[in-house]
């Protein structure tokens, strides 16, 4: 949860930006002093609704409401004089005194607003304890937005001393309100064992009815608890639907604890490739501990290993038919390699780092260049290398400018030349490149 204190503002005076078209019997009400038909006059005329726009009306309607003590009115005008508004110059001081008015009144928004502008210190000198004080007004009043303001506040432990019970215990508040938010965090806590006992079974209990409705973080933690067989019985299949439904959203989290699930399910969910695919799939979205785990397996088990390379391979192939040259390369490298194959296919990686080269990948055009020369998988061409080598060492890639170096040295498919040999050897040398830096020793 973030404050930026305009933001709020803005996002709660929008809120009162619903007045209707204003009836004859309204404006004559408000003439008479009816504070509640002088509010739905100034709000008419504050966003030109049913009237033309005018802030002299709109404020002169607003204050008489206000000054008979009308909370809400006192709260809509101090909103306007903190934002300013067409034809209304900004007023901090006034806004604030007026939304002080409202909040001493019982007001509710205002209560939580200046909760939150205490908090930031944001149109105030900062002042946590005031913050609170003003958002425990609210919440005990049944505010669940200030419950739950009040339930991060004492979580996170930044602006207030971290108290996880308090924190428990004002999110549960919003939460038997039916407020989403505070429903998951009450399960979340549940889970963790934070604030309060640690219990699986009451944080799904809390987390079901929202997974039903698609909440993907509670699909996420409900799954995770139905394989961890932590104070809840196993059910793999529940748990694989919901995380599933996650996963083909796009996260990483979700295929992660798929892995886990298949690395230590039970019975047909206990399956060390399934784990590994899964994790693999956690690898597309830069998902650490799941990068972390498959080189354990990798290590623990050669068939692992080959297994972890070759869906490696098929999840770069499949980036790479899709034009994706970082892929078309990397595919191009297990051939080059033989890498999860019985034996290197330089014909077929050849072409790999001829798609990734002409798309101008330097170290494709460099691979492509040393494929030419050796004439592995095409036929030996000096001209092509020559060509692949100069493309990617205008690149500045060290490699290509060390061959592209050695060949002017040489005269190898190009005539010798002393001055350009060393130009490029010096070229890569300058990156570091340790064979330049000693060819260009030698010459």
């Amino acid at each position: 949860m973030r404050w930026p204190c305009a933001w709020v503002i803005s996002a709660w005076l929008s809120v009162w930006g619903c007045a209707q078209a204003q009836p004859s019997d309204t404006v004559n009400a408000a003439k008479t002093g009816d504070v509640a038909a002088q509010y739905e006059l100034g709000k008419a005329y504050l966003y030109g609704k049913g009237v033309a726009k005018n802030a002299d009306d709109a404020l002169r309607w607003l204050r008489q409401a206000a000054d008979q003590q009308h909370a809400p009115s006192q709260y809509l005008l101090g909103l306007v004089y903190m934002l300013g508004a067409d034809g209304v110059k900004k007023d901090p001081e006034a806004g604030l005194a007026r939304i002080h008015q409202a909040a001493n009144a019982g007001n509710l928004d205002a209560q939580n607003l200046l909760g939150t502008i205490y908090l930031k210190g944001e149109a105030v000198e900062k002042d946590a304890a005031t913050g609170v004080a003003w958002l425990e007004r609210a919440a005990q009043q049944g505010s669940a937005t200030a419950q739950n303001s009040l339930g991060f506040v004492y979580r996170k432990g930044e602006l207030v001393a971290q108290d996880l019970q308090a924190s428990f215990r004002w999110y549960l508040m919003a939460a038997q309100q039916a407020d989403v938010l505070a429903q998951f965090t009450v399960a979340e806590m549940y889970y963790l064992g934070e604030g309060v006992e640690k219990n699986h079974a009451e944080a799904a209990k809390w987390l079901t009815p929202l997974a039903d409705k698609g909440v993907q973080k509670a699909q996420l933690l409900l799954g995770k608890i139905c394989f961890e067989d932590q104070g809840v019985d196993p059910d793999y299949e529940r748990a694989v639907l919901l995380l599933h439904a996650v996963a083909i959203r796009g996260s990483g989290e979700a295929y992660y604890e798929l892995g886990r699930l298949f690395e230590q399910g039970e019975g047909e969910y206990r399956n060390d490739k399934e784990a590994i695919a899964y994790y693999t799939q956690a690898l597309k979205y830069q998902h650490v501990a799941a990068a972390e785990r498959l080189q354990q397996l990798s290590a623990a088990s050669a068939e692992a290993g080959s297994f972890a390379q070759s869906m490696e391979y098929l999840e770069n192939l499949n980036s790479a038919l899709k034009g994706n040259v970082l892929a078309q390369y990397n595919v191009g490298v297990f051939q080059y390699l033989g890498k999860g194959f019985d034996k290197p296919n330089y014909a077929e990686a050849a072409k790999w780092f001829a798609m990734a080269a002409e798309q101008g990948y330097a170290k494709a055009q460099y691979n492509l260049g040393t494929l030419y020369e050796s004439g592995d998988g095409v036929g030996k061409s000096m001209a092509q290398a020559l060509k692949w080598y100069r493309l990617a060492a205008e690149q500045q890639d060290a490699p290509a400018q060390y061959a592209l170096g050695t060949l002017y040295r040489d005269g190898q498919g190009v005539k010798k030349n002393t001055r350009l040999a060393r130009e490029w050897l010096q070229r890569a040398a300058a990156q570091g490149h340790a064979p330049a830096k000693k060819a260009l020793a030698q010459l």
